[in-house]
């Protein structure tokens, strides 16, 4: 048998993020995927990247002079198969350390106890990948300001260390009262995460403060929300001798960079230059006009996690003289659009467990069933039982219509005071902002028939004043 060619592979499902398009990255992507007992390809894509950054992160720079560490996770239900990602990389990594023991120092520990561990374990490796299993819990921990102190340091330092990996910077020591218990200088280290979660925990603390407060916007989140995966009854049970070799060329290349103490810089072709600085543009337009601090945070390391991503992917294919191609840059930006866009789409639909922090997202929940009141054509709208044809040609929300779409939702149900309280707190505050105006007084209720709270788009309410049928904006 041709132990080169991946026989076998289970095709990915319809929708599912594409693996990176050429080299080591996809097929340690393919292999992950093969080897699962239930495939799921972002538990695959997740934990690839991360075993690849983990091993290139100091030894290679991207063109702005960045090391190619991430932070990556994987979001699944519990039972579906996130532990083939840990189990994956493992089988990985020990089909090279026969041949090349000294790799192991790639493969960081599973868990931060304290500042100080980190330090130590980095003047032992200062470029590897942390495998973390149940990571929701784990971040809320990290995260909670109420935490233990040692939770708390932990946070600090890895969002430090996600920008410290580039060939000049320096992470500092410490120093203590015993002078054998000094912590050295690290010079560029390269702390990469690959972490594993369920919806219910990882999104469960997803408010507004959990993202400003940082941890969380790093991590490049793989989301599966389709189908289960069917058994895969043809497992590989073993990398092919291609990915072994390539995987161990890759890892001798970055150990014989890091004793040297050099790096190598990733080049770019002018083509796929250019469609990065367009997307930089773009990020920064999204920057300048976002008028919340949750999308910046959200989006403002999108450029940097792309050219990343396809750093990775060039390191893959050639760890002599890396150069990223418009192939590979495409298929980066797309992960992260893909990714960025998915945690977004949860918090302004409401689909975030501690929502009721968020009055962000309550108002974006709003705003988009009013909006489909407008839009929609009558039919679709008629079987709610509210309202009726008349008022909605005369673009007239009613009361009863946003009420029933929205009371039951978790953004809505969870608030303060309960649903009802935050459905008003919510009106009031889109009243407030000169989005919408309700119609008091409204003189053509007994035309309409219709008794209830009415609200209209504030551009038009200047439209009922003129024609007598607005009194008071409230």
């Amino acid at each position: 048998m041709n132990q080169n060619v991946h026989y076998l592979t289970p095709p990915l499902p319809t929708g599912a993020m594409q693996f990176a398009p050429c080299g080591l990255l996809r097929d340690v992507a393919l292999f992950i995927y093969s080897q699962a007992p239930y495939p799921v390809p972002e538990v695959a894509q997740a934990a690839s990247i991360g075993l690849i950054a983990g091993i290139a992160g100091s030894a290679f720079q991207t063109p702005t002079h960045a090391g190619l560490n991430l932070y990556t996770m994987a979001v699944a239900p519990t039972g579906i198969g996130k532990e083939a990602g840990a189990e994956g990389v493992d089988g990985l990594m020990s089909a090279v350390l026969p041949t090349l023991p000294a790799a192991k120092q790639f493969i960081g520990p599973s868990r931060f106890s304290s500042e100080a561990a980190i330090h130590r374990h980095l003047e032992k490796s200062r470029s590897f990948v942390s495998m973390i299993g149940e990571s929701g819990k784990w971040l809320q921990r990290v995260s909670n300001p109420r935490g233990s102190q040692h939770d708390r340091d932990v946070a600090t330092v890895l969002l430090k260390l996600y920008s410290k990996s580039s060939a000049h910077s320096i992470y500092r020591g410490a120093a203590y009262a015993k002078e054998d218990d000094n912590i050295a200088d690290i010079l560029s280290p390269a702390v990469s995460i690959y972490a594993e979660g369920t919806p219910e925990t990882v999104f469960s603390a997803l408010s507004d403060d959990f993202i400003t407060d940082g941890l969380f916007p790093r991590f490049l989140i793989f989301e599966h929300a389709g189908a289960w995966p069917a058994r895969n009854v043809n497992r590989q049970r073993q990398p092919s001798t291609h990915v072994t070799e390539h995987l161990r060329a890759l890892c001798q290349r970055a150990l014989d960079l890091l004793q040297q103490q050099q790096y190598v810089e990733v080049r770019i072709e002018a083509d796929a230059d250019a469609i990065l600085t367009a997307f930089h543009d773009e990020i920064r337009r999204v920057l300048e006009t976002a008028d919340d601090e949750v999308t910046r945070h959200l989006w403002t390391r999108s450029y940097l996690r792309a050219m990343k991503l396809a750093c990775l992917c060039a390191v893959g294919t050639n760890c002599q003289m890396p150069t990223v191609t418009t192939e590979m840059v495409v298929w980066a930006i797309n992960i992260e659009q893909a990714a960025t866009n998915n945690v977004i789409s949860k918090i302004v639909h409401g689909e975030t467990g501690d929502i009721a922090k968020s009055e962000t997202a309550q108002m974006n929940k709003m705003r988009e069933v009013m909006n489909e009141w407008l839009a929609k054509p009558w039919p679709e709208l008629a079987g709610y039982n509210v309202g009726n044809e008349t008022m909605h040609s005369m673009r007239l929300i009613p009361w009863s219509f946003i009420s029933k779409r929205l009371r039951n939702k978790p953004v809505f149900e969870k608030g303060h005071n309960g649903a009802n309280a935050t459905l008003k707190r919510t009106i009031d505050a889109l009243i407030s902002n000169g989005e919408y105006a309700e119609l008091r007084d409204f003189q053509k209720r007994e035309e309409i028939k219709f008794s209830g709270r009415l609200f209209v788009p504030a551009n038009e309410h200047d439209f009922w004043k003129h024609n007598g049928n607005y009194l008071k904006a409230r």
